[in-house]
């Protein structure tokens, strides 16, 4: 607290005291020696004051003398330093035009070799990242490093340097030619997807697999510094994988048909993610799944007919030879309705064989109209199909737009395989409905000239008798 307020305060809690002694009557002694106290406290405060005013003015003082040599010790040193950067700047413009007078002589003294150069770094540079993104590149390492430091280069070649490219480049030649097997780092190789460092075969520089599983694999340079190896996330099919086991397993010598892709996996890639049968089957959906169904039936009922024809027909041959009556077959069956009405009048018999054949006619046709409704209702289902993967198509262009065609591709495949799977559920049925149709007219002509015969032979016989 300020000596001075407190000095105040103090006099005025005495003045206090004073005011309410002269009310209680003080001796008049007392009140004189408290007034001096107070008098001489204040006198001693003011001094105290005035001492410590001087004192901070002084380091005031003292201290704007010390800022002041400071300020005049960072001028010079900003003085000295815009001299120096004068002075470094001089030298370094001097630099660039001794620079720019060298490189101008050695591009004089240099002639068709500056030329040849420059073609040599360009030429340097447009092969670094063929052989950088190379198969064989993770077996004779260390080509496009070089390659990059030559053509990123301001001071001339060395003779090594001027190697590194035509060395690089007949290591490539070599190495498209070559089938060998070599060990390096493939992403994903391991059962748990991680990196692992594997056998791998290698034909040319197009293709590459691993030697225990056949696994190709790829050369990934997009969102990444260093180019690697990594297993292709979705296999070719399996002829290719088949394809390329018998070759990793092959003696020295064998004659091996194997699979190239010449993109360096690009097209194995799109290979493998080409749906399978069973994957084209489940696009259709329900109702691709309502034809196979129908497709099922309806080929069991026609080749069920067709066997069933087909052993009738040969039956009934048989009994055409021998004109055995009987109920095996139906030609047999009418046999025996002859010999049962023989002795009946020309006109009896004829019906009553025709009515034996109607009889027999509905055994004969039994299940082809089945076949026939099947084959006509499959591209039915397959046109409904269609409109179903129409209506899912735009409703996903209206609800997200038509930017993207993967919302597109359901409704899509919806609406071509159910047409695809309609025209193979109709095809085979009908083909099978005409061989079944033949056989069944086939048969029913059988009877029919079976029983003109008899009737015929009925007729004649009568004729010779009267």
């Amino acid at each position: 607290m300020n000596p001075i307020k407190k000095s105040l305060q103090a006099f005025g809690a005495a003045a206090l005291v004073m005011g309410s002694a002269m009310v209680v009557t003080a001796p008049a002694v007392a009140q004189d020696v408290s007034l001096s106290d107070i008098l001489r406290r204040v006198q001693q405060d003011a001094q105290q004051m005035s001492a410590e005013d001087q004192r901070r003015l002084q380091e005031f003082r003292q201290d704007a003398a010390t800022q002041e040599q400071k300020m005049q010790q960072a001028r010079a040193d900003l003085n000295a330093a815009e001299a120096r950067g004068r002075q470094l700047s001089a030298e370094f413009d001097e630099n660039e035009r001794q620079l720019s007078q060298l490189s101008a002589e050695l591009e004089t003294q240099a002639g068709d070799f500056g030329e040849l150069l420059g073609q040599f770094r360009t030429a340097a540079g447009e092969t670094m990242p063929i052989i950088r993104e190379s198969l064989s590149n993770y077996e004779y390492s260390g080509r496009a490093e070089k390659l990059a430091e030559v053509s990123e280069a301001r001071s001339l070649p060395t003779r090594e340097d001027l190697d590194a490219l035509p060395d690089a480049m007949l290591k490539e030649m070599i190495a498209q030619s070559e089938v060998k097997t070599f060990t390096a780092d493939v992403a994903g190789a391991g059962s748990e997807g991680e990196v692992v460092n594997t056998e791998l075969m290698r034909v040319g520089i197009f293709t590459a697999a691993t030697t225990d599983n056949a696994r190709f694999v790829e050369v990934i340079t997009d969102g990444t510094d260093e180019p690697y190896l990594r297993v292709l996330k979705a296999q070719p099919g399996g002829d290719f994988q088949s394809a390329m086991s018998k070759l990793i397993n092959a003696d020295e010598g064998d004659v091996v048909i194997t699979p190239v892709d010449p993109t360096k996996g690009d097209l194995f890639a799109v290979q493998g993610e080409m749906p399978g049968l069973g994957e084209r089957i489940a696009q259709g959906g329900i109702v691709g799944a309502v034809i196979l169904v129908l497709l099922a039936i309806g080929a069991a009922f026609a080749i069920f007919k067709i066997v069933t024809l087909f052993l009738m027909g040969s039956s009934m041959r048989k009994t055409a030879k021998t004109r055995q009556a009987g109920t095996g077959n139906p030609l047999a069956r009418v046999f025996e309705a002859y010999e049962t009405n023989k002795h009946q009048d020309l006109e009896s018999l004829e019906l009553k064989l025709d009515e034996q054949i109607l009889r027999e006619t509905p055994k004969i046709e039994r299940f082809n109209d089945i076949v026939k409704v099947l084959a006509a209702v499959a591209p039915l289902l397959g046109l409904l199909g269609t409109v179903i993967g129409m209506i899912i198509t735009f409703t996903a262009i209206t609800n997200f737009g038509a930017g993207d065609p993967k919302l597109m591709a359901g409704g899509i495949s919806v609406a071509l395989m159910t047409t695809v799977l309609g025209l193979v559920a109709a095809i085979p049925l009908l083909l099978l409905h005409a061989v079944a149709a033949s056989l069944a007219r086939g048969n029913q002509q059988i009877l029919d000239e079976q029983a003109a015969g008899l009737v015929a032979e009925r007729a004649e016989s009568n004729t010779g008798t009267a």
